[in-house]
């Protein structure tokens, strides 16, 4: 505190309480706002806090510094360095009635006048109060009272009387005697204690930083600096100490006082005050004069200085608490990064210096993040349904219950995905039709291009071109007979295979099918695949048994006393009821089944275009009822599609070629699934799009992803079932052979190793093979014992070589 410019302290033990002291003593208690008006005599601290003024003391004028007591008792104990060098006890609010009464009033006075400059007590020793003065050429700058001091001839002059608010004319002693007197012919500008010894005290003098030691002050540490103002120590690293000088801070290490750990630079004002935060560890706050801002240094992560040129990084950062100059601040004692400013005209702002926030987020999705003392993590344990999570922790899950690994029931690698996602299901199904009628396909569909059944329908229907057969066939279970003409050809028999309507062979019974349906209660699918294949009858044996189980659609008796009714006639009553009663139908093979009935023949756009059916049984529907044209089309259509979208069931469509890359690379960009697109394009190998490099991206991110989650073996699973699928894809094994003479190593191809003493492979610098008998380490050319030659040549693997070890 200098001047009139006020200061602000908060009360040691009383945490609800500060004082702002400049020309008097102006004693506050803060409290919560609990409305937005103020109470009579309550100044506006902040949105949530108000300060109302508890008491005044004006009675220690030409005030220069000002320290409070630091023990509870007395609790409004402070002490006030004047201009004249005095020290004075006074109190604010203090029962004048306990024990403590008589330390109210008592001087502590100097030998020689001169400024007071700062004040420190003991925290240990309550009573020890240390003074700095200014320089006087006959006299001590530092000076350390006792309070306890009593009356006597040899230590008290007559006593003038300090008068209070009470009016005691009793109340107080002056005491000329200190118990220490330090820095002779000097001037201390500021003093702290040092918290790890009660008898050390670190003052900040004229041209140095002196640490005296009270047990022997004849001698003293000290380090010539300019930076002697407002030394500090940190409450958490009591070896750590901050002072300023002009613009600058210095940061010293007690244990290295040569010089600063750190210097920070203050531009362009010089600075006035600095404090460490009690509740943050290495927190440091600077003022500078007129200026509205306050500067923090954090140091919590500084390294303790090794060598002389050790410097520790720090983060810097700028906090505005209010719009007005700061006069002073003062750091709340226990609310974490708390502060008080205060203005030039009295004006106060209760401001909370926010942390910057750390975010980690774990390789398990888990997101965690730090904010002052608190921790706080967010996980997606509270998903009702996995279909809500984010795709990491899908695929997470996914890898520990094997999803990809089943090479046998393909299929079933859609429930160890936790089958709730029908585009999984779609596909995985495709990949087990295409593995199951990939091995006996006929040889001419294959050709010498790899199965074909792998390059997907829509290059199946197009070598099905000039091959189709016309069948006209009636629907079954109607008592009006109208034909329908079918389409029939191997190709469109391999298409239905791969859409999971029929079984492997010329069979084209899609009983089986229906059955395995309706054992899974899907009867609307059902019933609708039986009217598709022009069953009326069973489709509507399937509606009424679903209608009997209870878990079908409610809908399913009205759809099966419609269908019972069937007529072909363009305008008869029943086909105008039948469109009436598809629209207020919500189950899309339901709609399918009445669209197809009304439909002409040739013109199903009604089926094709329902999006919400499965895309296999729209494809199954085309491949029976559209000629090579429109099947060609439709087919072209519905694949460019599925590639623009990403949609996996499109993978029917194109198959594992370029043109299932690009779906599954709109997939991948869609959900950040790389697993399911690694699994997947590994099932088409040997082939050449695992040579795309967009394949091989997914695959190694994959790999990365089990690596990031410590799956190790996962990942070597993972590995394993990659190199079945794709040999190419193992790396050679390598031994690693090193010269015990000249260190040089040499890599050698395991499966280069000849046996039987029919030579070695040797890879020089250039890395291209040489055949040739080993009788020497190629980097020093030394020559290798019999026993080593023998090792090597017989394609032993050796760890170094032998030398001389014969």
């Amino acid at each position: 505190m200098s001047g009139s410019k006020p200061d602000i302290l908060w009360a040691p033990h009383h945490v609800d309480r500060f004082v702002v002291c400049d020309s008097e003593l102006s004693l506050y208690h803060i409290e919560s706002a609990v409305s937005s008006e103020l109470k009579a005599g309550s100044l506006r601290l902040s949105e949530e806090t108000t300060a109302t003024l508890l008491s005044i003391n004006s009675d220690t004028p030409y005030m220069k510094c000002v320290a409070w007591y630091p023990k509870y008792d007395p609790e409004c104990l402070l002490a006030v360095g004047q201009a004249n060098g005095r020290v004075v006890l006074t109190s604010l609010g203090q029962d004048h009635n306990s024990k403590y009464k008589d330390l109210i009033g008592k001087e502590f006075v100097p030998k020689h006048a001169r400024q007071c400059n700062t004040l420190a007590w003991n925290p240990l020793d309550s009573n020890w109060l240390a003074a700095g003065l200014d320089k006087h050429r006959a006299d001590f700058s530092v000076l350390i009272w006792d309070i306890s001091s009593k009356y006597a001839p040899e230590t008290a002059v007559a006593t003038e009387k300090v008068r209070l608010s009470t009016g005691d004319p009793e109340a107080g002693l002056v005491v000329t005697k200190p118990l220490y007197e330090l820095g002779q012919n000097d001037a201390c500008l500021s003093l702290c204690w040092l918290p790890r010894d009660q008898k050390l005290l670190l003052a900040g003098m004229h041209r140095n930083l002196a640490i005296f030691d009270l047990r022997n002050t004849s001698q003293k540490i000290f380090v010539n600096t300019k930076a002697v103002q407002g030394v500090t120590v940190d409450p958490y690293f009591h070896d750590r100490v901050a002072s300023f000088y002009e613009g600058q801070v210095a940061i010293w290490d007690l244990r290295k006082f040569e010089k600063p750990v750190l210097t920070l630079t203050e531009q362009p004002k010089p600075l006035t005050k600095v404090a460490w935060c009690p509740t943050r560890t290495g927190l440091l706050a600077t003022l500078t004069r007129d200026s509205n801002i306050i500067r923090l240094y954090d140091m919590q992560h500084t390294p303790t200085p090794i060598g002389d040129e050790t410097e520790p990084t720090i983060i810097e950062r700028s906090v505005q608490p209010c719009e007005n100059y700061i006069a002073s601040f003062a750091w709340h004692p226990t609310s974490q990064n708390r502060m008080v400013v205060v203005t030039p005209n009295r004006t106060m702002s209760d401001f909370t210096v926010f942390e910057r926030i750390s975010l980690a987020w774990s390789p398990v999705t888990s997101l965690m993040w730090a904010c002052g003392r608190h921790l706080y993590e967010c996980t997606e344990e509270g998903k009702a349904s996995s279909l809500e999570k984010d795709i990491a922790t899908k695929m997470r899950l996914r890898a520990l219950s094997r999803y990809g690994l089943d090479t046998e029931q393909v299929w079933r690698n859609h429930l160890l995905a936790g089958n709730e996602d029908p585009q999984l299901k779609s596909l995985w199904y495709t990949l087990h039709f295409m593995k199951q009628y990939t091995e006996d396909m006929d040889q001419k569909l294959t050709g010498n291009k790899g199965p074909l059944v792998y390059a997907g329908i829509k290059s199946i229907v197009k070598s099905s071109l000039g091959t189709t057969e016309n069948l006209r066939h009636s629907r079954s279970g109607s008592d009006r007979q109208a034909d329908i003409i079918q389409y029939l050809s191997e190709e469109r028999s391999l298409a239905l295979q791969l859409c999971g309507w029929i079984k492997k062979g010329t069979d084209l019974d899609v009983e089986p099918f229906l059955s395995s349906l309706e054992q899974e209660g899907d009867w609307e699918r059902a019933a609708a695949v039986a009217l598709f294949n022009l069953d009326i009858r069973r489709a509507i044996q399937i509606l009424n048994k679903g209608a009997s189980s209870g878990k079908g659609d409610l809908n399913l008796n009205v759809v099966a006393m419609a269908l019972s009714g069937y007529t072909d006639e363009k305008n008869s009553l029943w086909r105008e009821m039948c469109s009436t009663l598809r629209l207020q139908l919500n189950n899309p093979y339901l709609c399918a089944m009445f669209a197809f009935l009304t439909s002409e023949s040739g013109s199903y756009d009604g089926v094709l275009y329902e999006n919400n059916v499965a895309v296999r049984d729209r494809v199954a529907f085309a491949c029976k009822f559209l000629n090579d044209a429109q099947l060609n089309r439709f087919i072209e259509k519905l694949t460019n599609e599925m590639k623009d979208a990403g949609n996996l069931e499109g993978i029917l469509l194109t198959g594992l070629t370029k043109d299932g890359v690009d779906l599954m690379e709109s997939y991948v960009d869609r959900t950040g699934d790389v697993q399911t697109a690694s699994y997947c394009m590994l099932q088409g190998s040997p082939s050449e799009v695992l040579k795309d490099e967009r394949v091989q991206y997914w695959i190694e991110n994959y790999r990365n992803l089990l690596d990031a989650w410590r799956f190790w073996h996962k990942r070597a699973e993972f590995d394993i079932h990659r190199s079945k699928l794709d040999p190419s894809s193992k790396p050679l094994a390598q031994v690693f052979v090193s010269c015990n003479f000249c260190g040089k190593s040499i890599s050698y191809s395991c499966s280069a190793i000849p046996h039987q003493g029919r030579g070695f492979s040797q890879y020089g610098v250039s890395g291209s093979p040489t055949k040739s008998k080993v009788t020497s380490c190629p980097g020093c050319r030394k020559p290798l014992p019999r026993c080593a030659l023998c090792l090597i040549n017989m394609g032993t693997p050796v760890s170094s070589c032998p030398g001389q070890s014969c």
